[in-house]
């Protein structure tokens, strides 16, 4: 008895799917250079910095890491492969971290300053992790596919920006 395989869905819905799953990580980033754009042209006034971290906070760790969580869980198995990994139950943890923290993000942003430290200092344990053991991989496996690499940016320079804007400024 011979089996056969269905062959993997190329059609309009899965390019949809790609786009939705690779885009979903990069969200946060896009939307946090649209606000400080925004923020930009309409002048730095009186408690820019405090504007500017929330705005980090809310995108660059509540929108990012929700996106990234509905992305790992929702679309893990091509997740898996735009990292170059095999796709396995880490997704689905990975995914639930994400969104557990970037809805506690979301939920303290509008509140004090002091409310986002623990926040940002937990996603950003997280992240430069995840960033470590990217790079454990591009060493270990040779792995250069393009969501092992162009997440760096993230895990490492995003954990930078938040760590050293929230010591400088309160």
């Amino acid at each position: 008895m011979t089996t056969t395989v269905a062959p993997i869905q190329s059609g309009p819905k899965s390019k949809v799917h790609a786009l939705i799953g690779g885009l979903l990580p990069f969200i946060g980033l896009i939307l946090f250079v649209g606000a400080t754009v925004k923020q930009l042209a309409g002048g730095l006034g009186q408690g820019w910095q405090q504007e500017m971290l929330g705005n980090g906070v809310t995108y660059l760790i509540g929108t990012a890491m929700l996106g990234a969580g509905i992305a790992h869980l929702l679309f893990g198995k091509h997740i898996s492969k735009t990292i170059g990994f095999k796709s396995d139950r880490y997704e689905f943890e990975v995914g639930a971290a994400d969104f557990a923290m970037g809805l506690v993000a979301l939920l303290v942003a509008g509140s004090a300053p002091e409310m986002w430290w623990p926040v940002i200092l937990i996603s950003s344990i997280f992240r430069v992790l995840c960033g470590v053991g990217h790079i454990r991989s591009m060493i270990q496996d040779r792995n250069f596919a393009p969501n092992n690499t162009l997440i760096l940016f993230v895990n490492f320079a995003v954990p930078v920006f938040l760590v050293a804007a929230y010591l400088a400024w309160f």
